[in-house]
């Protein structure tokens, strides 16, 4: 038997929790996500060190594992998520919302590529290597 335990793919990616809301900004790519309800339940849990399949064995029936497993294949696919390097021992059991996945929806990723020019812009590192910053490479 398999376990999987993820970790956040950082250090290009990079998460904040906001009321609940989870937005997650990958800077390799300059989309960021956003996760709400059993999304950032999923999120918090998988990140807390809660395995792939305590996920699933908590979900409230088949369509529910599908959809936990959608959502895992979509967090590891955009550079959100990585097979942990270094598992953590979650200090608390999954949320209760976790083990109920699929009662209040399935959880959704939600891509926002519209700030991406202005993401991937990063001025300090866009520099002439022998004068520095702020002097802008003459190409």
């Amino acid at each position: 038997m398999t376990i999987t335990i993820l970790e956040v793919a950082g250090p290009q990616c990079v998460a904040e929790d906001f009321d609940g809301e989870i937005v997650v900004l990958n800077t390799e790519s300059g989309v960021y996500f956003s996760m709400r309800a059993s999304g950032a339940t999923l999120w918090r849990d998988l990140a807390a060190g809660h395995t792939v399949e305590t996920m699933l064995a908590g979900a409230s029936g088949p369509e529910a594992a599908q959809a936990i497993e959608a959502f895992v294949d979509a967090v590891v696919k955009e550079g959100l998520m990585r097979p942990a390097v270094t598992p953590l021992v979650p200090a608390t059991p999954p949320s209760s919302d976790s083990m109920n996945i699929g009662r209040d929806g399935p959880p959704i990723l939600e891509a926002f590529h519209d700030m991406k020019s202005l993401l991937l812009l990063d001025p300090v590192h866009e520099v002439d290597s022998e004068a520095g910053w702020p002097k802008l490479p003459n190409a």
